[in-house]
């Protein structure tokens, strides 16, 4: 699971080694001006996330990497039994991150009040 914290005017996401295996992706973190908003929104991967490019999936079970769907891209980890918050970003490698967690909506929320301030 990745791991995401507010360091003063930063959102970082850690991702840990095996994740970063499967997702061709390492940790990062991005400004919170360039954080538009986050939801929780555990249909989401349900709805089809689109063409991977790079990374794993086991459907139903693993998705992790890139997405590209309708011009736009999505970093995606997540497993079965996480539930999932979406955030949305603006003049970034991705234009959302759909991340599995224990609490989407806390994160959800944690995150909006940061960009709120």
């Amino acid at each position: 699971m990745a791991s995401v914290y507010l360091k003063g005017d930063r959102l970082e996401v850690k991702i840990g080694p095996w994740e970063a295996v499967m997702a061709l992706q390492g940790s990062f973190s991005v400004p919170l001006t360039h954080v538009r908003g986050a939801t929780e929104d555990s249909n989401y991967i349900n709805s089809g996330i689109g063409f991977r490019s790079p990374g794993t999936e086991v459907p139903g079970l693993v998705v992790k990497g890139t997405y590209r769907k309708k011009g736009q891209k999505a970093l995606t980890i997540w497993r079965r039994g996480q539930q999932l918050v979406v955030i949305e970003l603006q003049n970034e490698k991705w234009d959302r991150l759909l991340l599995g967690c224990q609490d989407a909506k806390s994160l959800a929320n944690l995150v909006n009040q940061a960009i709120a301030r």
